[in-house]
This record gives C-alpha cells, sequence and structure tokens, in this order.
C-alpha cells in the first residue's frame, strides 16, 4: 500500500495484522482513498463500515508528526 498510495490517508476495512499483533499490516481492503485524516477519524469513531483510518509511509506516522511527539 505504501508504494501505491504514498503519503496517504486511507480508509481500509477487512483488515488483517501479522501475527494478529494489531500493528503490522499484512492485507486489507482499501476503500477510501479520497478522505480527511479528521473525515476517516470520524468514520472509525462512529463504526462506519468497520473502517480503521491508516497513513501509508514507512513509519507509520503523517509527514511532521515525528517531530511533534
Amino acid at each position: 500500500m505504501t508504494q501505491k498510495y504514498p503519503d496517504m490517508w486511507l480508509g481500509l476495512n477487512n483488515i488483517k495484522y501479522a501475527n494478529d499483533d494489531g500493528v503490522t499490516l499484512e492485507s486489507a481492503d482499501v476503500v477510501y482513498t479520497d478522505k480527511t485524516e479528521d473525515e476517516l477519524f470520524e468514520m472509525q469513531l462512529d463504526g462506519t463500515d468497520g473502517i480503521i483510518s491508516w497513513y501509508t509511509n514507512d513509519n507509520g506516522l503523517p509527514l511532521g508528526v515525528a517531530g511533534i511527539l
């Protein structure tokens, strides 16, 4: 996903994690590529279609967030 959708927020469902660790994404269905971080987060909170928001880059953090942490 990182190669196909670099540095983007995605709305995912049917997520499978490696070793069921809840962190390492193994596979998922990409449902939304056109929503903002806020829209996807709201959908996740509301439980809309089982959507989970996910940011794609090598470290899983949006650009600029690492400096805030």
